[in-house]
């Protein structure tokens, strides 16, 4: 974190969530409220801990290209970089390497910021009288700081543990020592712990912070998915069985003598299964926002589907999701970084109901070519201009010097066109029905949410880790959203399982995290399926090469780990040394060759 920032921190965060504003430097009266007596009322205890969902917010934003989710996506074997011939961090993503080191600093920071709101809430929130809101409060604290510690976990393995509120300016103005890997994940188990254990067990209609906020079966989900991580990637990285989450006593922030098994984990997961009140959405399509009201009358594809779209925060599927809203600076713009690249014509009524945007996170045409087309999550993902382009000589190849085209393109982040009273409008979320008043948001104006976790997602690891036990609907979890998507039951077995969870969860920043932890192999002979694939780079059809020393010896180098932003190193006064893999020699990436 920038040093600046830690150094604030007892002042400027205390003012950030007391005030409830987003502007950094934001001063409130230390005279009025104070860490003594705030939150004085149930009222700031709730605004104390939205001000740790805002920073989170910071991921869809306009430098939405910095965050976990857009990384995890392109360094996936799903997508390549894509983007333009300027988009160079995209592709430089895409095969591991970086075109600007300072390009994540953003996301370094916006963690922190989250980390430190959090630390805040949890120091104060004991004054809440309320016993089930109290929990529930506590909760939401726990789980969002240890969601922002494992994106910043997978994202550079090793960075520093703020643990708690600094207790003076001098205190803070000290960088923070790095802590080691079973530290990092020690306190993020034990914080995940206290909300799986604490929390109400209410189920998620009726949460009584409300709805779209994290819960206790929240806790169980993210618990088994770091588990998963964990145990699944430093069994390979260290080259040793680990069954076990290591476990860190928050009240002395050392580790304990104390794990995390595989037992309690399944043991969480079919609490959540049996209890939470979410379900999988009758139909797979539902889940993305192509089947919205007003997209939906136009879309050939919908033809047969008798429901649409599960609007944010009311979806039983949708168990954690970061927030966008039609306000200043809260739009979502992830999905205009994943749309088609402008058009030359600028008529999109051809590839309806495809909208406009930067073309980041093209499709690897291997994941299309080997996906079973009687799968409906196959054209429920992807949109391909042989088969769904209303007008094929509409669709320009190397629009706006697109690079690494595939001709196919993901719709899950994506904000879809509509018709409004017959006038074409780029974003569906123009209508009244969902965020709009009936007119254009116009460009970069997606209102829709971002997926972290869903219920489909918590079958598929209960299966993993049960070896296939039947837990939902007389079926195992594997089968459970294998039926959904009205495929035929097969036998459970690793292979099978890991497919699934390809095809299920493609392009919700999840594939990138399971390619790891399936194994170094396993990940390198993953990302090279993108070689050889057809792609057009500026309008003239080529194939994808390696870039730099090519997959296999970058993730080799760096575990799939990023660079330390350099402006930390420089502020870090030693703490940080940049990470092995990312010497400018073997890594910068300055153009497709």
């Amino acid at each position: 974190m920038k040093k600046h920032i830690i150094s604030l921190s007892a002042l400027v965060l205390a003012s950030l969530v007391f005030a409830g504003c987003e502007k950094f430097l934001d001063t409130v009266s230390y005279t009025e409220r104070n860490t003594s007596n705030f939150p004085a009322s149930e009222e700031d205890a709730m605004q104390l801990v939205t001000g740790i969902y805002a920073t989170m917010n910071l991921d869809l934003r306009d430098f939405a290209g910095t965050c976990y989710i857009m990384q995890a996506n392109l360094c996936s074997d799903d997508c390549y970089g894509g983007g333009g011939m300027d988009d160079s961090e995209t592709q430089a993503w895409d095969h591991l390497m970086y075109n600007d080191i300072d390009h994540q600093a953003d996301f370094w920071t916006n963690c922190y910021s989250g980390i430190g709101r959090a630390n805040m809430a949890i120091s104060a929130l004991d004054k809440v009288e309320d016993e089930d809101l109290r929990n529930q409060l506590l909760g939401e604290a726990y789980i969002l700081r240890s969601w922002f510690y494992f994106e910043l976990a997978q994202m550079f393995e090793i960075v520093p543990l703020v643990t708690t509120v600094p207790e003076s300016v001098a205190d803070a103005a000290e960088y923070p020592a790095l802590a080691t890997v079973e530290e990092i994940y020690g306190f993020i188990a034990a914080s995940l712990k206290i909300a799986c254990d604490n929390m109400p067990s209410t189920p998620y209609g009726s949460i009584l912070t409300g709805r779209g906020h994290v819960n206790r079966w929240v806790a169980e989900g993210l618990l088994a998915r770091v588990y998963l991580f964990y145990t699944g990637f430093y069994s390979d990285k260290e080259g040793k069985s680990i069954t076990t989450l290591p476990l860190m006593d928050l009240e002395t922030n050392t580790l304990s003598s104390e794990t995390i098994g595989k037992d309690y984990v399944v043991s969480k997961l079919e609490d959540c299964i049996k209890n939470s009140g979410y379900s999988l959405v009758p139909d797979f399509r539902c889940l993305w926002t192509y089947s919205n009201k007003a997209t939906k009358p136009d879309y050939p594809f919908m033809d047969d589907c008798a429901d649409s779209w599960y609007m944010d925060a009311h979806n039983p599927e949708q168990m954690f999701h970061i927030n966008a809203a039609k306000s200043s600076h809260k739009y979502n713009y992830l999905n205009y970084y994943c749309g088609l690249r402008t058009f030359d014509s600028g008529d999109y009524k051809g590839v309806f109901p495809m909208s406009r945007g930067y073309g980041f996170a093209t499709v690897n045409p291997d994941l299309w070519n080997t996906w079973d087309e009687n799968d409906i999550r196959r054209k429920g993902s992807i949109w391909s201009v042989w088969e769904e382009a209303l007008d094929f000589n509409s669709y320009q190849f190397g629009a706006e010097s697109q690079m690494e085209e595939t001709g196919l393109w993901q719709k899950k982040i994506h904000s879809p066109a509509c018709y409004i009273n017959g006038k074409w409008s780029f974003e569906f979320t123009s209508i009244s029905d969902y965020y709009g008043a009936d007119k254009d948001l116009g460009r970069k104006k997606a209102t829709n949410d971002f997926t972290l976790l869903r219920f489909a997602d918590v079958l598929l690891m209960h299966a993993e880790l049960t070896d296939g036990k039947v837990i939902y609907n007389g079926m195992d979890g594997m089968n459970a959203v294998r039926a959904r998507a009205k495929l035929p039951q097969i036998a459970y077995s690793v292979d099978a399982l890991r497919q699934e969870r390809r095809h299920e969860l493609a392009f919700e920043a999840i594939r990138w995290g399971d390619m790891r932890r399936y194994g170094k192999a396993y990940c390198i002979a993953a990302l090279e399926t993108q070689l050889g694939g057809r792609i057009w780079n500026t309008g003239k059809e080529t194939t994808m090469k390696d870039q730099g020393p090519g997959y296999k010896a970058r993730y080799e180098a760096t575990w799939g780990f990023r660079p330390y932003p350099q402006m930390e190193i420089s502020l870090s006064n030693g703490v940080l040394t940049q990470r092995p893999g990312w010497d400018s020699a073997s890594a910068l990436y300055t153009s497709w060759k």
